[in-house]
């Protein structure tokens, strides 16, 4: 199949060979007695700039830490109970009862400190330094915790177990545990402990 051949193609390898050839021979200063290949590394560096007197505008992180943390002994949580009907309690076949269940809800309400340096910098003729300003907040955080009944010391059904808490103790001694372990992994991140 013939198919019709583009000129810009074909005019592309001379166009370069018309730029390459000259160089050559300049290269070469005119002359073609002796060749000398000589490798050099280059750097381009290239940049921009704007005297527009815009501003820009970046915020960088130098602090962030908890204040205080409660005291893990301290900790008292709400306890809820609702009754409940459940067939075959702890496995036993036709042993149906109403029982009461109980779930404890504690909240640890904490306060952070963070700390950002703001940095304003401007294009402008004049070359004016950036500016730096450090910015300090203190911020409220609550980290809620609720007993999973799966840690229960009651259960209902054969196939399909539900667990519960039957006591108010059980229920709150799960919960001050999840809470204890969340405080001991946070105590590092304390303001001033290294």
């Amino acid at each position: 199949m013939n198919q019709p051949r583009n000129p810009l193609i074909h005019a592309l390898p001379l166009a370069l060979a018309a730029l390459v050839l000259p160089s050559l021979a300049v290269a070469q200063g005119g002359s073609t007695a002796s060749t000398k290949t000589e490798n050099k590394n280059i750097t381009l560096v290239t940049a921009s700039s704007s005297s527009d007197g815009s501003s820009e505008l970046s915020r960088e992180k130098v602090e962030d830490c908890i204040l205080s943390l409660p005291d893990p002994q301290k900790l008292e949580p709400q306890i809820t109970s609702q009754s409940l009907f459940v067939q075959g309690i702890n496995g036993v076949a036709g042993r149906n009862e109403w029982i009461k269940s109980y779930t404890a809800h504690l909240d640890i309400t904490y306060m952070t400190r963070e700390k950002d340096l703001i940095i304003v910098t401007t294009r402008s003729v004049q070359g004016q330094p950036p500016v730096f300003r450090e910015v300090e907040k203190t911020l409220r955080h609550t980290q809620s915790f609720t007993s999973n009944p799966a840690e229960g010391d009651t259960y209902a059904g054969r196939s399909n177990r539900q667990y519960y808490f039957t006591s108010a103790e059980a229920a709150s001694r799960d919960v001050k545990e999840r809470a204890r372990a969340w405080i001991t992994q946070q105590a590092p991140t304390v303001c001033g402990v290294k």
